[in-house]
């Protein structure tokens, strides 16, 4: 037989564990190396180096960046500097090399000291941002924990930003413990700012005259060059800037969901059951008010909890239905924050709150030369600006809460681009009809495209000449190499993590069990080959010709799910002589279940072997937790 499962210490006939305790499936059936297991491997060292060059290129010998010795950026935060090196973490957390997430915390530490000498950062947090920045800032944080989840440092930093947000801290009360909302647009480590000036907004207004206004009744403001006209005898500039304030600043938006991973975070290290209670306290005030407003999440409540307290309208607040970008932004946090209270609550009831707001739209949308259309905005005209309507919330909802209408509107946009272009132009929509067996060419072309990626990155930085003090804020982001996107979908079977404040969400996560390092093993790859509601299919193989590997395999990122059992296909000879030069042996397949009842085991894979995996899953059975599951 060529897979066994193990169960004790005396050969592979009686009954031992792994020394994690985790049961053993033993696998030693040859398989010949895929073509999507090298590209997997070769795009997997490719990173590694990748990210150690654009990191000596950019950073200096005090980890801080090379760039302006000021930096005069208003409320503007340090979400860009931060956000360049989202992939380091999160690639050594898959298997990619350790030094890619010291060199995350070592620039995490530079650049906080550098921001905080630029004035934008306080005790170690944006002093005051929105939730759409400090989002995309904080994606680099959440995966640390993933590595190290013992690190005193940044537990305590977690734990210490959590408690800015949760009530616990007095020079930061952003949060209303009655009417359990976040007090203002603008919060941070200083607390809820209450009013805008015009130096809040520099260097910010100049990229907002590409936006529409946020309000059309303010006198003396009839154009978005106000942004920029600040002319002593009209200042336009202050005039844009005072409207904002007084009907924005104040109160609660729905991007502020999005702080509900930051909370998660601090959870992750602890365990403790006041986070829980803060996310579904925060995320019931949003259901209520969406309730209240006839099934339309409002996009503005004050202080006293009246929708419309200082707009007039339940449509009107900062980053809502109408500026700057409409209600996908909605959408996104309400998204963020649903899989997060998932994660911490088992509970699927979540993701109504953005599947309703979808619907909302889709409700109003429109055909438009042969293509339906979804207005994304709203105020006193009605529903305007009609757009084509976009695939990322559909495949979040399906390939977490295995809702099968989800999965009609991932098919219903899928198959309008194969009308339109004979090609499914949406690498999210591609990627979900791979793991639903209907796209068996994704994985190497996803494959082949990132690395090319990473190729066009590493030119640009090696031809790099150009004058630091006259660089923009978001530079790092540009020349990044480290990109993740067809690693995080095919090894993990999960969306790529880019910048609406997410944590990752996986079906499965993986972990070296002969050096008890997070990732995949050395020359192992493995790929995400089929999602359904209560199972998953995955393909590993060790390419290594020469030495067995060990792979532990989480089920979810946080070993949320119970792996009930687990189901795989070996090969038994049908002749002693196994090996015989210039052919394969000759084998026949057969089928292996075991039983597991844990949320983790043990693949103990012989040199170039391989098998298919299907793990039948209880999903949200356990609580999550950062913690290795040997530890558990």
């Amino acid at each position: 037989m060529a897979a066994v499962v193990v169960h004790g210490n005396n050969g592979p006939d009686e009954d031992r564990e792994s020394e994690p305790g985790l049961k053993v499936v033993l696998c030693d059936s040859l398989r010949q190396p895929p073509a999507w297991a090298l590209a997997e491997r070769h795009l997997i060292e490719t990173i590694n180096k990748a990210g150690v060059e654009f990191y000596n290129t950019y950073v200096l010998p005090d980890d801080t960046l090379e760039w302006k010795e000021r930096y005069e950026g208003g409320m503007n935060s340090s979400d860009d500097a931060y956000e360049a090196f989202r992939g380091f973490s999160v690639h050594t957390a898959m298997g990619g090399s350790d030094e890619l997430d010291k060199l995350n915390r070592r620039v995490w530490d530079g650049i906080t000291r550098q921001f905080t000498r630029y004035g934008q950062i306080y005790r170690e947090f944006d002093s005051n941002w929105d939730w759409m920045h400090h989002g995309e800032g904080y994606i680099t944080l959440y995966p640390m924990g993933m590595v190290e989840p013992d690190d005193e440092k940044f537990r305590d930093r977690s734990i210490r930003f959590a408690a800015m947000y949760i009530g616990e801290d007095a020079e930061a009360p952003n949060w209303d413990p009655e009417l359990k909302l976040i007090r203002a647009v603008m919060n941070g480590s200083r607390g809820p700012k209450m009013e805008w000036t015009k130096r809040d907004w520099i260097p910010t207004n100049a990229n907002l005259v590409y936006y529409p206004l946020p309000f059309l009744d303010i006198p003396g403001v009839e154009a978005t060059t106000a942004w920029i006209n600040d002319h002593p005898d009209n200042d336009q500039f202050a005039k844009l800037i005072k409207g904002m304030s007084d009907r924005m600043a104040k109160g609660d938006v729905p991007i502020n969901l999005t702080a509900t991973a930051l909370i998660a975070n601090a959870w992750l290290y602890t365990g403790d059951d006041k986070y829980v209670q803060w996310v579904k306290d925060y995320i019931g005030t949003w259901e209520e008010l969406t309730r209240r407003n006839n099934g339309i999440t409002p996009d503005n409540v004050g202080l006293s909890g009246k929708i419309g307290e200082y707009t007039g309208n339940w449509w009107g607040g900062y980053y809502g239905w109408v500026w700057p970008r409409g209600g996908n932004d909605i959408v996104y946090a309400e998204l963020t924050a649903a899989k997060v209270a998932t994660l911490m609550t088992g509970d699927l009831g979540y993701a109504e709150l953005p599947r309703s707001q979808m619907t909302v739209m889709r409700n109003q949308g429109r055909v438009q030369n042969g293509r339906y259309l979804v207005p994304v905005r709203h105020d006193h005209r009605g529903w305007h600006h009609f757009v084509p309507e976009i695939a990322y919330p559909h495949v979040n909802l399906w390939y977490l809460y295995h809702n099968e209408e989800d999965w009609k509107h991932i098919e219903r946009l899928a198959e309008a681009q194969l009308v339109e272009s004979s090609a499914i132009r949406d690498s999210d929509l591609a990627w979900a009809y791979f793991v639903r067996g209907r796209n068996p060419e994704f994985p190497l072309e996803a494959f082949r495209s990132d690395i090319e990626f990473v190729a066009r990155k590493l030119d640009y930085i090696r031809n790099e000449h150009g004058d630091p003090e006259t660089w923009v804020d978001n530079k790092w982001i540009i020349s990044d190499p480290v990109r993740m996107d067809s690693l995080v979908r095919l090894t993990l079977g999960a969306m790529p993590i880019h910048k609406r404040g997410e944590m990752l969400h996986a079906q499965v996560r993986y972990f070296d069990g002969n050096s008890k390092r997070p990732g995949l093993a050395p020359d192992v790859a493995a790929l995400v080959s089929r999602i359904e509601r209560d199972w998953v299919q995955i393909e590993i193989v060790n390419l290594n010709q020469l030495e067995s590997r060990q792979l532990v395999i989480q089920g979810g990122t946080y070993g949320e799910h119970q792996i009930e059992a687990v189901e795989f296909e070996s090969l038994g000879d049908l002749h002693n002589d196994r090996f015989t030069i210039d052919s394969a042996p000759d084998q026949v397949a057969s089928q292996n279940r075991v039983t597991i009842d844990a949320l983790a085991f043990m693949v103990d894979l012989a040199p170039g072997s391989g098998s298919t995996f299907k793990l039948h899953l209880d999903r949200y059975a356990n609580k999550a937790s950062y913690t290795f599951p040997w530890n558990r």
